[in-house]
């Protein structure tokens, strides 16, 4: 099968789900890359994904056109992001290669990047947003700084109707969370939603060893470019990680992650017991040195990989249920889940206090993820999912194209049709 795979952004480590899929979909089928690379720094980490793919094209688009763009968009029906990544080249690349290469399946990670798919495509679509816009923004406009809560409310109202209307038109729809599907599809009833969550690379993500791991360390990981990860760490910073300092003298915070050097250096200059790394290539070695991983996501959508990660490496782990989202995890066996900055604070004390429930959650979290969610098994079920699609060959309609700008609720033509991935409740 001959895959166009189209994205917004160049697959590299920051972006987990493209980067971990395309080489195992590529195995098995013929993958034409298409994707958003703004600059030279983007073009160059193409070269780690470049020998999957049978050809690469990149598009742009310039970031003052990006943010004219945008303002325009505010009193229209557009979301932000959707206007914000607008690229003719992009178009144009797309069209090239459904010219030159007759894909069987296009699949379009991200709401942003359907609209450069042709409006007249008879190609079947697969759109794997991962995330809810809508859920993420229903949630930012309930917390955040106040500026966000405002854009939260706006973006809400419109990536509502906006993604209920390009479900419809796809011919499937892919969540990573069973909570994020569910929200959409009572706004979308007749969509085809799928569920294939995220996944983790076992093979880079191993079990540590006892003496990896220092005392009183607790590591936090996440793409500083995402507003959630600043506001989780501003937070716990701010509300939690005093009452820890108080309670185990000398513990200490890694932070790491793309952008988290300028983040840190611009909110939280000096801040006390905080060790900060931008990038870092092996975030193995970092999440296997801590006692315990934090993950204190209060806004966001999905599944976070932190958790995924730190289950792979054996670190023991503090989440909020948010950050969660519908992984099968029990709370005191796989992890400890507080919502409150009192709880989040007395759970990660215990965890540093108690060896032995670090060692017994450890265990039970490698388990799990070992069994249900290494990248092999995820993208089996994704292969299944494009399988489906081309089979079906349910296209985009091109009175329904994607990058429309009057996006409505659409009428119920049907009964809802769903695949989930299924793992069991537990170990």
């Amino acid at each position: 099968m001959r895959i166009l795979y189209v994205l917004p952004f160049v697959p590299w480590p920051i972006k987990v789900r493209s980067f971990n899929l395309i080489p195992r979909l590529a195995e098995k089928h013929e993958i034409d890359l298409v994707c958003v690379a703004r600059t030279e720094v983007e073009i160059a980490r193409l070269e780690a994904i470049r020998g999957c793919c049978s050809s690469v094209r990149t598009g742009a688009f310039s970031l003052g056109g990006a943010l004219l763009r945008s303002l325009l968009s505010l009193p229209s029906r557009t979301p932000l992001r959707i206007a914000y990544v607008s690229s003719r080249s992009m178009r144009k690349a797309v069209q090239a290669a459904i010219r030159e290469k007759s894909p069987d399946v296009i699949y379009v990670e991200r709401w942003r990047a359907l609209q450069y798919i042709p409006s007249d495509c008879t190609i079947p679509v697969v759109c794997d947003p991962t995330d809810s816009m809508a859920l993420y923004n229903f949630r930012l406009r309930n917390s955040g700084n106040v500026a966000g809560r405002a854009l939260g409310a706006i973006e809400y109202l419109k990536f509502r109707n906006y993604e209920a209307r390009l479900a419809s038109q796809v011919s499937a729809t892919v969540f990573c969370s069973r909570v994020d599907l569910e929200f959409l599809r009572q706004f979308a009833p007749e969509a085809r939603l799928v569920q294939v969550p995220n996944g983790v690379d076992c093979n880079v993500f191993w079990p540590k060893q006892a003496h990896e791991a220092r005392p009183d360390t607790l590591f936090f990981s996440g793409n500083f470019t995402y507003a959630p990860n600043r506001y989780a760490v501003t937070q716990f910073l701010r509300e939690t990680f005093p009452a820890i300092c108080r309670a185990v003298p000398g513990v200490t915070f890694t932070v790491a992650g793309n952008g988290a050097e300028n983040f840190m250096r611009e909110k939280h200059p000096g801040a006390a017991g905080v060790v900060v790394h931008d990038f870092v290539q092996d975030l193995r070695s970092h999440l296997a040195s801590a006692c315990v991983a934090v993950a204190p996501m209060t806004v966001g959508s999905g599944v976070s990989n932190k958790l995924l990660e730190a289950f792979a490496t054996g670190t023991p782990i503090v989440s909020s249920s948010l950050a969660c989202g519908d992984l099968p995890v029990v709370d005191g066996e796989h992890l400890l889940i507080a919502d409150s900055r009192e709880k989040f604070a007395a759970s990660v004390i215990q965890l540093l206090q108690d060896a032995g429930l670090r060692h017994r959650m450890a265990a039970s979290a490698l388990g799990l993820v070992q069994s249900h969610y290494d990248w092999k098994i995820i993208a089996g079920a994704m292969d299944a999912v494009l399988l489906d699609a081309a089979k079906r060959g349910r296209s985009l309609r091109p009175e329904e194209a994607a990058n429309s700008r009057n996006a409505t609720l659409p009428t119920s033509t049907g009964p809802h049709e769903e695949i989930r991935f299924t793992a069991p409740f537990g170990k």
